[in-house]
């Protein structure tokens, strides 16, 4: 099917991107328009004028992020107005969330509130959040984001949670690192309080990737960075893919399935 677009809005250069030994020649940023960085005076975003040809039901992009890497991987998937019907073929199993505004006044970022997070189906409660009028610590959905990252405090003492033997920080590096055979079972417990659910991390993710300081030791898939701006915690890829396939439609919902519960 071929749709037609209005006028878009493209950047012809940037910098600071560090995109020269990285294979790629750009980003397609799929955030709100009103944090683009061409102006909406320009143009649209790429992102709306798609959409825009699109009925309203059929407004979302759907994205499942695998283990495979390359041009010819095929454990991921990227679609616009449409489902991947080889993950899944329809919204029955989904479940729908606001997104928060926390901290402006118009959407930006792909935020959910972030109740807890759960450890072996313990409550780990998190700190008071550090953006304006928000009742809970906000997430940000970021694909852009390898790793989870929240703050020090929460960070640290998640990690002093789990057996002294089992993990460490690495004193070079100041990551925190897990043993490679650990498996633990850890949640994060988003949306609006009354209506939020957990979603759970497949613990191979925790125990992100080896390179700990040696054989026995993997790098944590939650690590410490109190200088995230768009919100308290980033939920990157560690949280996004495999486990969870998540659709993200305009204007204002954020749709989340989790594949484990969905294929049971």
């Amino acid at each position: 099917m071929l749709h037609a677009f209005g006028k878009p809005a493209l950047a012809n250069y940037t910098q600071g991107l560090g995109l020269s030994g990285s294979g790629n020649s750009g980003i397609l940023g799929l955030s709100f328009p009103t944090i683009a960085s061409i102006s909406l005076a320009d143009g649209n975003t790429l992102l709306n004028n798609i959409l825009s040809s699109f009925d309203e039901p059929d407004r979302y992009f759907a994205f499942k992020l695998g283990r495979g890497s390359g041009p010819d991987d095929t454990t991921s998937s990227f679609t616009v107005g449409e489902l991947d019907d080889t993950i899944c073929s329809d919204f029955s199993n989904f479940s729908f969330m606001p997104v928060s505004k926390a901290g402006t006044d118009s959407y930006n970022y792909w935020k959910l509130p972030l109740q807890s997070l759960t450890i072996d189906n313990t409550t780990f409660p998190l700190s008071p959040s550090l953006v304006s009028g928000a009742k809970a610590p906000i997430a940000v959905l970021d694909t852009g984001t390898t790793l989870i990252l929240g703050p020090t405090r929460d960070v640290e003492a998640f990690w002093l949670a789990l057996d002294e033997d089992a993990t460490r920080k690495n004193e070079i590096t100041g990551l925190w690192e897990i043993r490679c055979d650990l498996g633990v079972s850890v949640s994060f417990v988003l949306g609006d309080s009354g209506c939020e659910r957990a979603f759970s991390i497949d613990p191979g993710d925790i125990n992100w990737e080896e390179g700990g300081s040696d054989a026995r030791w993997c790098i944590g898939g939650i690590q410490a960075n109190d200088g995230v701006t768009s919100g308290d915690w980033l939920l990157g890829d560690v949280f996004l893919r495999v486990r969870t396939s998540s659709t993200l439609d305009i204007p204002h919902r954020a749709k989340l399935v989790s594949m484990r519960r969905m294929y049971m």
